[in-house]
């Protein structure tokens, strides 16, 4: 199935954009299609779309959806659309409508236990047998050797549906081989564009631990997570994130070492067998274990193996928080499929990989946030050195007259506050000592964790809730590239790396190509 891998064309695909959000170029003429689960009307991710005759094809996103260039090369053609655990189904290129979303229905494929007898030549395997002959079988069954590919990445965040920040790469990968770990691969950036036809808005590429984070730190924060950012790499975040080329060191919670931990940190269910076509593998869905997620996280998932070699096709990784509002709340989704690549030996090689996470970060636009308008001197009423500042919210009495929330500096030395009255908007610091005039205006105050009547923090924006996605789609294996120049990529983000220049006819590319070729 992959041994066309290089023909295939890995096309951006989009879910109901508004006009001004459109990605492609609205002079070529695009079919709309979505990929469906028959069984339950919910979108199918990740489906192979491809032309039969043309051998050109795209991934549908995590949402179902994909785009074809419509092209009278194609007209006679057959669209096949398949995908793990779904029978295939077909449908002509000139059925396709211009006008609407073509919706495309997969049936699933998974048969029960009765129909496939899953045993071992001394007896029935069970899920945990399964799963460590194929972890143990990882370094036969995937590339000792050096090898290399090309992919198509992205990585954009969702807000409230919609996809901004579009980043775009075409990526070389040198790897070592699966003996050799992972962080000594080497990448080479061979495009790179920021999507100007999407809505951007200013984003840090960091993560925050939330933990430490202060007031008007401006970074991602991951509610009750951390994620190291690799230098804000968003492309070495996702692969550090492959638990099954990084089997051997740890790559994401719990999970953890794939090789020492996956089966110790998750409960298991019976093998179902499911279909790729017609490639039998067995489905083992999977929880996370209460010891090491405790009640406020909860993980699940599931792992493809196939069991002729015990090769690992897919592994799907979910985890929730508990949200005391609205219950559960992804955390983050990872979905990473392998299949066998001819021209790698027919071992097994990535396909594509996706991470996507959730976030929180400061919303610099908001200008209703809890804070102080101004800080002066009364010097009309009190007997005593008074200081008054005033709040454009109505305050919190009980934190607003706590000494501990103030610090007063005037010049070099700590004043020391009598007491503190609150008013509606207001509040009134009285000084101990007297204090000069020309020493006044050199006042300093400090004010910490005073709240308004609504709960709100001092100085704390709201924040914004977002979606960071990251995928890499593979589209060759092992082709030479006749390079001008070569850089490799460094720990930081890809905008700032340099791009390698190659000769030759041989070109990828990032969304749809111009003119779509036949395969000779």
């Amino acid at each position: 199935m992959i041994a066309n891998l290089r023909h295939l064309l890995i096309i951006l695909l989009l879910i109901s954009f508004t006009d001004s959000s459109l990605l492609f170029s609205q002079s070529a003429a695009y079919i709309d299609g979505k990929v469906i689960n028959s069984s339950n009307s919910k979108p199918v991710p990740f489906a192979t779309i491809k032309l039969q005759n043309n051998q050109l094809g795209v991934y549908a996103n995590a949402d179902g959806d994909f785009k074809l260039i419509r092209n009278s090369d194609f007209w006679a053609d057959s669209l096949i659309i398949t995908c793990i655990g779904y029978k295939r189904n077909s449908i002509a290129f000139k059925d396709l409508r211009d006008s609407s979303v073509n919706k495309i229905y997969l049936v699933p494929s998974i048969y029960g236990l009765a129909e496939v007898k899953i045993t071992a030549k001394r007896g029935k395997l069970n899920s945990v047998t399964i799963i460590d002959k194929a972890i143990r079988n990882i370094k036969k069954n995937y590339p000792d050797k050096p090898f290399s590919f090309i992919s198509y990445y992205r990585d954009y965040q969702k807000r409230e549906g919609n996809y901004i920040n579009l980043n775009e790469a075409i990526i070389q990968t040198l790897d070592s081989g699966f003996t050799i770990k992972s962080i000594l691969n080497k990448y080479r950036l061979l495009d790179f564009k920021k999507n100007m036809d999407f809505p951007r808005m200013p984003v840090s590429q960091y993560y925050d631990d939330p933990v430490s984070v202060a007031g008007e730190n401006p970074n991602k924060i991951i509610p009750n997570a951390k994620l190291g950012d690799q230098n804000g790499n968003e492309l070495f975040v996702l692969m550090v994130h492959d638990a099954i080329r990084n089997f051997k060191v740890r790559s994401f919670s719990y999970i953890d070492i794939f090789s020492a931990d996956f089966l110790l940190n998750h409960n298991f269910s019976e093998p179902k067998p499911v279909y790729n076509n017609n490639l039998l593998l067995y489905k083992i869905d999977f929880t996370g274990k209460s010891r090491v997620t405790g009640d406020s996280l909860l993980f699940s998932g599931a792992i493809y193996i196939q069991p002729r070699d015990y090769s690992i096709h897919k592994l799907e990784y979910n985890c929730f928080y508990l949200n005391k509002v609205i219950g559960l709340k992804e955390m983050f989704n990872i979905d990473t499929e392998y299949g066998y690549e001819n021209s790698v030996n027919s071992l097994m090689c990535l396909k594509y990989i996706s991470f996507n996470n959730i976030f929180n970060v400061l919303d610099t636009t908001d200008n209703t946030y809890f804070r102080i308008l101004n800080s002066y001197w009364d010097t009309f009423h009190s007997l005593k050195p008074t200081l008054i500042i005033d709040f454009n919210n109505k305050i919190d009495p009980k934190s607003a007259i706590k000494k501990a929330n103030y610090e007063i500096k005037i010049g070099k030395n700590s004043a020391k506050i009598r007491n503190i009255d609150a008013g509606d908007r207001r509040v009134f610091i009285r000084l101990d000592e007297d204090i000069k005039k020309g020493v006044k205006d050199s006042t300093y105050v400090y004010v910490k964790n005073v709240k308004d009547i609504d709960g709100n923090i001092l100085n704390r924006h709201k924040y914004i809730e977002l979606y960071q996605y990251r995928e890499l789609f593979v589209q060759e294996y092992n082709r030479t590239l006749p390079f001008i120049n070569s850089c490799y990529i460094r720990y930081s983000p890809l905008e700032q790396n340099c791009i390698s220049k190659y000769s030759g006819v041989n070109a990828y590319w990032m969304n749809t190509p111009e003119n779509i070729k036949k395969d000779k």
